[in-house]
């Protein structure tokens, strides 16, 4: 099919589904409903699709501040694991061990005074106490023969880099702090003391406040018996406490995947976390972000796009509903325009223009089917006089009632009324013979004999009708007007031979003029 002709056939398809629904008032409203749905569908995936955007950006963002911190918390412990291999590679050398004390010391500790946040770094001989320490000349009098870290050195050669859990440190007030240490060998292996540098929390804290997860969120740094070396934001009755200890905190997920982001209940709220786990140190790095933080720009996007989306669909709905009520009203209109032109506005019964063409179509209906046609022609007596008696307005009321009596008489849905002209009617009555449409124009005369409307200037003293019949089986050739004709002259021989009654046409009436 050539492209121009499918082009056309598209439009003309358009155009007759706008007209049909432009008829339909209740499509238009069901239309405007489902646009109006479709419209918040589309709405709540593309907000949906923004939340998920949001907290895949939230935990990007979250990894990224673990890799930071985690780099961060690597690269000082190397350093510090650096200066403890430095002191234990010089008190191996025999020139150093030569050297003044003063001098030694020196020379011992000056790459570990470079170092940052080392809160003590002393040297302990094979009985736990100070031989060497990097704060005084003269050692402080104490003994860590006591401490695990130096109990480790001692029974296990090969311990190597041994960092500590929480304890409170002798040397500085029992001020909170974890120990890295490393062990001393003589020459022929046996134990010749312990290196031990005490980590300043102080660094932590540092680091920490550098790093911003929101109002509710909190970094946690977990030492090897999971006390909290360090918190964000910082407080000091929880530090050298476990998380269980706090009663703060919900279990963590069990596993040691370090590059995941949990959803979780964290100090009862929804939260995303970040857990770590450093490689050369016995430390876990957990980061917490608010889940109601994170999505509150989203929260905000979605009470005004939601808000902008619910008021457009509303107007959208409410602008259907309009204009379906203004398309009712149309068709309503037109309805009773279409219902003006078929009618008589009087008697309510079809006019002349709507009774001819009923009278042609089932003329045509009777031929094709081979039944009969009736016609009852009704004429009210003397209304001439009616008029003039009982006035105008009376004459209109005179009509209207023995065009109700005429419409109760007729029985069959098929069988139809209208009003011929002035006080003239005509009743049609399709398949219908001679003597059924009898029976039937007796029973309006009936019916119009007992609304016993007054007629002063009747020989009855009350309203009657004449009504002549004509019934005929239509035959190629031949019009309706025949009929309509013959039901004519059998009204004027009702009306000639007394009124108030029924004459039925016979085969031979001869046209002779009418008179009422």
């Amino acid at each position: 099919m050539p492209l121009h002709r499918l082009q056309a056939r598209i439009v003309v398809a358009l155009e007759t589904a706008v007209r049909w629904v432009a008829r339909t008032p209740t499509l238009i409203v069901w239309s405007g409903v489902g646009i109006s749905i479709l419209v918040m569908v589309v709405a709540v995936a593309l907000l949906y699709e923004g939340r998920l955007l949001v907290l895949a950006r939230a935990a990007d963002n979250q990894r990224n501040i673990a890799e930071v911190l985690e780099r961060d918390l690597e690269l000082n412990f190397q350093l510090y694991e650096a200066s403890l291999d430095a002191v234990v590679k010089l008190l191996a050398r025999p020139d150093v061990e030569a050297m003044a004390p003063a001098l030694r010391r020196e020379l011992i500790f000056e790459r570990a005074g470079a170092s940052r946040y080392i809160g003590s770094l002393v040297v302990l001989d094979a009985e736990g106490n100070i031989a060497i320490d990097a704060e005084s000349e003269v050692p402080r009098p104490f003994n860590f023969a006591d401490r695990e870290y130096f109990s480790i050195h001692r029974t296990h050669p090969d311990a190597g880099l041994y960092v500590s859990g929480f304890i409170h440190s002798r040397l500085r007030n029992n001020a909170p702090t974890m120990v890295m240490s490393r062990r001393i060998s003589r020459s022929d292996g046996s134990f010749g003391g312990v290196v031990s540098l005490a980590v300043d929390i102080e660094y932590f804290r540092h680091l920490f406040d550098h790093i911003e997860v929101g109002r509710q969120g909190v970094i946690l740094l977990l030492g090897k018996d999971g006390a909290i070396l360090m918190r964000k934001p910082y407080d000091e009755k929880v530090i050298g406490s476990t998380m269980a200890q706090t009663g703060r905190y919900e279990s963590l997920p069990p596993g040691r995947d370090d590059h995941r982001i949990y959803p979780i209940r964290f100090m009862e709220r929804d939260s995303l976390m970040s857990r770590r786990f450093l490689k050369n140190a016995p430390l876990t790095l957990i980061i917490v972000t608010s889940s109601e933080e994170t999505l509150a720009p989203w929260h905000k996007r979605v009470i005004e796009f939601g808000g902008l989306f619910l008021l457009l669909n509303v107007g959208f709905v409410l602008t259907s509903l309009l204009l379906a009520a203004q398309l009712r009203r149309r068709l309503r209109a037109e309805r009773e325009l279409r219902l003006l032109a078929r009618t008589d506005g009087l008697t309510g019964l079809s006019n002349r223009r709507s009774l001819d063409k009923i009278l042609a179509i089932e003329w045509r209906r009777m031929r094709r089917a081979g039944h009969s046609l009736a016609v009852a022609f009704i004429d009210i007596d003397w209304f001439k006089r009616y008029n003039d008696t009982h006035g105008h307005q009376a004459g209109d009321a005179a009509l209207a009632a023995v065009a109700g009596a005429i419409g109760a008489a007729l029985q069959r849905p098929s069988d139809a009324a209208g009003r011929y002209g002035g006080e003239e009617f005509i009743a049609v009555l399709p398949d219908t013979d001679a003597p059924g449409a009898q029976r039937v124009a007796e029973g309006i005369r009936l019916a119009v004999d007992r609304l016993n409307l007054d007629h002063a200037s009747s020989d009855f003293g009350h309203v009657t009708v004449s009504i002549g019949v004509a019934c005929r089986q239509p035959q190629a050739g031949e019009s309706v007007d025949m009929l309509v004709k013959a039901a004519d002259r059998a009204l004027y021989r009702a009306k000639a031979t007394g009124r108030n009654r029924v004459i039925v046409a016979s085969e031979d009436d001869a046209m002779t003029p009418s008179e009422s």
